[in-house]
């Protein structure tokens, strides 16, 4: 008993060393640059931008400034790879939340991007002595090219503009007395757009035809203030824009060559230190939150290791590939029904994106609970009577169950959000989703119990309690899942002839789909119920997706499909 003590405490102390050393390292590097999380400005309209800024330590006044603007479904934490390069070498990089992303209030308009921009601007020209208000650069991912196009359009000030993943409209041409250096960044893969329009646009920038534009090819010079450039990467796609370490650089150094009088204080490039960082992170991180479930059971006195005391639902003559197969064969004929019941429940919300996502989910959820229901009559049960079975045990057991996963999701929330959340992808909604994100709560922790109950109850019993009959577990729950909604996900990517979502989603939907597969399967062994590995999934689920999912109504979002 205490060599077993003494091993998992080592390993305890092991996975929170190396997260430990991880956090600090990727909020400390690079050394030559400070930051600032969580600043706020006002809009002309009265919406509250958050933003964030990062500079170097070490640099002389005025300094020049870059604007760093996201896309559609992300938020100003996608574009901190970016921030990161520029104030290294030298810049002030501000990537900020367009209104209704991140913790910006205020609903989607894409009208009215422009304004945040202008509130940036504002801030810079009004809170900021230090920044050569004269010449400034815009970075625009995705829908954040939009706005920034038109600003740098309008403004002289402006000397470059970078497209990541985005258009290119009809921006000024630049000359040698006002400036305006132009790189597209475009992903063979990108699911946004075709490639075909970008050259198109570039022609008509640089004045040559169509057909003599080639990507990754130099057209005009910094010199002359009228660089223009179409960088082509061949292993990303649309997503992956915002993070891959060769745009970042690509990025950087252009903005280096137009401001080439910037004192650059630090010339190295570390975005693959920072990725390494973050994988340090995410093993010390995850293997902490692993091995704290066994040990803060016990310590809660809430843990069943006995098999036979964890709840369960007898089924005869089935196996569980069988009813893993069978379970995919119900929801997708049956989820069209299950998404036209639900979706009226969704369309009055604020969280467009949150409420169609969920509508597939509950799409699957519905053909499980037509087969729950099939299994019951044929093992002489009520749908009612399985549907009971989480709540069986004792108000005691259920309280426990509740700290349990309480505490639980607040440990492996902090891990994610101080990793991924402040450095890739966000984590924390604005304050305006806030009673949208209590009614999504709810109605995903519904959801994942009937997912509880087919998983747990009833398959996970068919499979030996071992180490490798755990693993099997986890797989066909991450597995089912996952299938689903990649069915779902490349059939609306037909139907409407655009990949986006499948692309952008699916990288995702891949991590959170089996972390909340884990999670469901070890908590379940541990405690013999599902109601903390489903409140654990919920939360985790709703709160990541609240924060991707902009504040906009479903005719905004149907909208984008037209």
């Amino acid at each position: 008993m205490n060599r077993y003590f003494n091993r998992k405490t080592i390993l305890i102390l092991s996975f929170l060393s190396l997260f430990i050393i991880g956090t600090i390292f990727m909020f400390i590097t690079p050394f030559s640059i400070k930051s600032s999380y969580y600043l706020t400005t006002q809009t002309s309209d009265g919406e509250t931008i958050s933003f964030n800024v990062f500079e170097p330590v070490q640099s002389e006044d005025p300094k020049k400034a870059v604007l760093i603007g996201h896309g559609f479904m992300a938020n100003k934490e996608f574009m901190k790879g970016y921030a990161i390069e520029l104030a290294a070498a030298g810049f002030v990089a501000v990537p900020f939340d367009f209104r209704g992303h991140g913790m910006s209030t205020g609903s989607l308009d894409r009208g009215n991007l422009i304004l945040d921009v202008q509130a940036i601007i504002n801030y810079l020209n009004t809170t900021r002595s230090d920044i050569d208000m004269d010449n400034l650069a815009y970075i625009g991912y995705s829908m954040g090219g939009g706005p920034g196009n038109q600003i740098v359009n309008e403004s002289l000030n402006f000397k470059a503009f970078i497209g990541v993943g985005t258009g290119l409209g009809n921006i000024r041409s630049g000359d040698s007395s006002n400036p305006l250096n132009v790189l597209m960044i475009y992903a063979k893969f990108d699911e946004a757009f075709q490639l075909s329009s970008l050259v198109d646009s570039v022609a008509t920038r640089v004045g040559v035809s169509t057909a003599a534009i080639d990507t990754n090819q130099l057209y005009g010079s910094f010199d002359n203030g009228n660089a223009t450039q179409i960088y082509l990467d061949d292993n990303s796609n649309h997503l992956a824009v915002a993070w891959d370490t060769d745009f970042t650089r690509e990025a950087r150094d252009w903005i280096i060559n137009t401001f080439p009088e910037t004192n650059t204080p630090d010339e190295n490039f570390y975005g693959n230190l920072r990725l390494l960082l973050l994988i340090i992170q995410i093993i010390g991180g995850i293997g902490l939150f692993i091995m704290l479930i066994d040990p803060i059971s016990t310590l809660l006195k809430h843990k069943q290791e006995n098999s036979e005391e964890r709840l369960k639902i007898e089924i005869r003559d089935t196996s569980a590939g069988k009813l893993s197969i069978t379970s995919l064969l119900y929801s997708i004929p049956l989820s069209i029904v299950g998404i036209f019941i639900i979706i009226w429940i969704f369309i009055p919300l604020p969280l467009a994106i949150e409420g169609f996502f969920l509508s597939l989910l509950f799409g699957q959820v519905f053909g499980i609970l037509v087969l729950l229901w099939r299994l019951a009559k044929k093992n002489d049960l009520s749908l009612k009577q399985i549907l009971k079975t989480p709540f069986t045990r004792q108000i005691n057991d259920l309280g426990k169950s509740i700290i349990y996963g309480f505490v639980l999701i607040t440990i492996l929330y902090l891990i994610l959000y101080s990793s991924i959340g402040l450095n890739y992808i966000g984590m924390v909604p604005s304050i305006t989703k806030a009673w949208a994100v209590a009614i999504f709560i709810i109605i995903t922790f519904l959801m994942f119990i009937i997912f509880g109950i087919f998983f747990q109850f009833i398959i996970r019993p068919m499979i030996p309690w071992t180490k490798k009959g755990t693993l099997k577990a986890i797989l066909i729950h991450f597995g089912i899942l996952l299938s689903y909604m990649t069915f779902f996900l490349l059939f609306l990517g037909f139907l409407t002839g655009s990949f986006f979502f499948f692309g952008t989603t699916m990288p995702v939907a891949i991590c959170l789909n089996l972390m909340i597969a884990g999670v469901s399967v070890y908590t379940y062994e541990k405690t013999g119920n599902i109601i903390a590995g489903t409140l654990i999934a919920a939360i985790l689920f709703v709160m990541i997706v609240s924060t991707l999912a902009p504040y906009q109504g479903f005719l905004g979002f149907l909208s984008g499909f037209l």
